[in-house]
């Protein structure tokens, strides 16, 4: 669901994915406490603003992106 909602927030939002099945991966979700389908949403800073868990729908993602980032 995230891919699809990737272009419409090109240069608003910096998209990275982790691959939690990887040892660097698995050492992210460890330090963030979190497990499989989870989003993170950090600011520039670093600070993290918002989690998301488990799969959710493109409108709800949309509206959680621009409330998290305040777009």
């Amino acid at each position: 669901m995230v891919h699809s909602l990737q272009p419409e927030f090109t240069g608003k939002i910096r998209f990275l994915i982790v691959d939690i099945t990887s040892r660097e991966g698995r050492a992210f979700a460890q330090i963030h406490n979190v497990r499989n389908i989870t989003l993170l949403f950090f600011s520039p800073d670093g600070t993290r603003l918002a989690t998301l868990t488990g799969l959710q729908e493109p409108d709800y993602l949309r509206r959680a992106f621009k409330r998290a980032f305040k777009l």
